[in-house]
C-alpha cells in the first residue's frame, strides 16, 4: 500500500457524510467514521469524527491509524484465515466430522457446517452468565441443545465460531492468539492487529458504554430467548469500553481471546488482509489461489460462503464480514478491489444505527468511487 491518499471530493466523502448525518431508516448517527477502498496499490479514504467521547478521555480524530474493536470481523481476519491455512497444509478437511478435533462438540456436523452456520447452534448465548469460562465455556457451546436441524438453512452463531477458535487452537498445538499470529496476522503482515487489547501506536476508538446491550439482550430475550436474568451475573461493566473487548462472551469467558470476537485492528490493517485475499486469489499470498477461491466462494446460501459472508453488487459481489462494534471489510473480486469501513456506533448519543444498514450504503459508494475515470 504504497500511495495513500485522504480523500476532500468523491463518493467515499459523501458515504461518510451520509454515515454521520440523518439516516431515512432512523438509528443515531456513530460519532465518527472512516471509509477506504483499495485497488493495485492505491489507497484513497474519507474520515470524519472522533473516536472517543465522554468520560473515556479527551475526543480524538477519526483516522488511518485509529484502533478499533473489531467485533466479529474477528471471525474472517482470526478464525477463518487461521483455517484457510490450516486446510491448504491439509492439517484440517473441511467435510470431516469437527468432533475429530472437538470431541465435546458429541454431532456430526462438519467444519464446513460450522463455517457456513449451518450446524444448527444457537445464534447467541451468554456463556458467562453464570461463571463459565475458557474451557468450560467452549463446553458449553458444544454442548447445548441445538435450536435448528443441522444443515436445514443457514442460521449465524457466535457459538459456532467459539468451537472454531478451539478447533483452531487445538490442531495448531497452542492458544488461539498464538496459532492466529502464526497463521493469520504474521502471514498477512497486520502489525496493528491483535486481541483482548490495542497494539500502541494510535488512537483508540470507544466502542460501547459498558454491557449495556447484552445486560438488553438478557433482560428482554430479544433477539435470542435466554434462560437467565441480569442478576446472575456480578461482573457487569458500567463504564465507556475503551481499549476492552466489547463482545461479552469474549471478554467475561475468554479474556478477550475468542473464535468469534476479540481482535482490535485499523483500517489499514483491513485492507492489508482484504488485498492479501486478492494476492491468494491472483497465485500469490499467504494460500493457494484454490484454498483461497473455496472459502470466498458461496455455498448452499448465497449469501455465505466459508466463514465470510457474500453481497451482490452490480459489479460483481462483495466476500467479507460486518462486525458489531460498526466495522466491515470486503474484497470486490471481479474489481481486484478492497473496501473497510470503521466505526464507533455503539457510542451515539441514542439508539445507534445498524452495521449492515451502514455497510450496504458505502459498498454502494465504493462502486461508484471504482467507476470513477480518474482518481483524483
Amino acid at each position: 500500500m504504497s500511495e495513500i491518499t485522504r480523500l476532500t471530493v468523491d463518493p467515499l466523502v459523501t458515504a461518510v457524510t451520509d454515515l454521520l448525518g440523518a439516516s431515512p431508516d432512523g438509528g443515531a448517527a456513530p460519532p465518527g467514521a472512516l471509509v477506504a477502498v483499495a485497488e493495485g496499490e492505491r489507497i484513497r479514504y474519507a474520515a470524519e469524527g472522533f473516536a472517543r467521547h465522554g468520560a473515556a478521555g479527551p475526543p480524538v480524530e477519526m483516522g488511518w491509524a485509529t484502533r478499533t474493536d473489531a467485533g466479529s470481523v474477528s471471525k474472517i481476519v482470526g478464525t477463518t484465515a487461521a483455517l484457510m491455512a490450516l486446510v491448504d497444509a491439509g492439517e484440517v478437511a473441511l467435510d470431516a466430522p469437527a468432533a475429530r478435533h472437538l470431541p465435546e462438540l458429541d454431532r456430526d456436523s462438519t467444519v464446513r457446517d460450522l463455517l457456513e452456520h449451518r450446524a444448527g447452534l444457537r445464534e447467541w448465548w451468554p456463556l458467562y452468565l453464570n461463571g463459565a469460562r475458557s474451557g468450560d465455556a467452549v463446553s458449553l457451546a458444544a454442548r447445548m441443545p441445538l435450536r435448528y436441524r443441522p444443515g436445514e438453512g443457514r442460521h449465524y452463531s457466535d457459538l459456532g465460531f467459539i468451537l472454531l477458535g478451539e478447533l483452531v487452537a487445538r490442531v495448531a498445538g497452542g492458544g488461539l492468539a498464538a496459532a492466529v499470529d502464526e497463521l493469520a496476522l504474521r502471514p498477512f503482515a497486520l502489525a496493528e492487529t491483535r486481541y483482548a487489547t490495542p497494539v500502541p501506536g494510535g488512537p483508540v476508538a470507544a466502542s460501547s458504554n459498558g454491557d449495556s446491550v447484552e445486560q438488553g439482550m438478557i433482560a428482554s430475550g430479544v433477539p435470542y430467548p435466554v434462560d437467565g436474568v441480569v442478576a446472575d451475573f456480578d461482573g457487569w461493566r458500567d463504564h465507556v469500553l475503551v481499549g476492552e473487548v466489547n463482545d461479552g462472551n469474549a471478554f467475561h469467558a475468554f479474556d478477550g481471546v475468542a473464535g468469534h470476537a476479540g481482535l482490535f485492528t485499523t483500517a489499514a490493517d483491513l485492507l492489508r488482509f482484504a488485498t492479501g485475499l486478492l494476492r491468494c486469489l491472483d497465485g500469490d499470498g499467504p494460500v493457494r489461489r484454490d484454498t483461497a477461491a473455496a472459502f470466498l466462494t458461496a455455498g448452499a446460501d448465497p449469501g455465505q460462503a466459508l466463514g465470510l459472508r457474500v453481497w451482490g453488487l452490480p459489479s460483481g459481489r462483495a466476500v467479507g464480514h460486518t462486525g458489531f462494534p460498526g466495522v466491515a471489510v470486503a474484497v470486490l473480486p471481479e474489481r481486484r478491489a478492497a473496501v473497510a469501513m470503521i466505526t464507533n456506533r455503539l457510542h451515539a448519543t441514542g439508539p445507534f444505527r445498524a452495521t449492515e444498514q451502514m455497510w450496504l450504503r458505502v459498498l454502494a459508494a465504493a462502486e461508484a468511487h471504482l467507476r470513477r475515470p480518474t482518481w483524483t
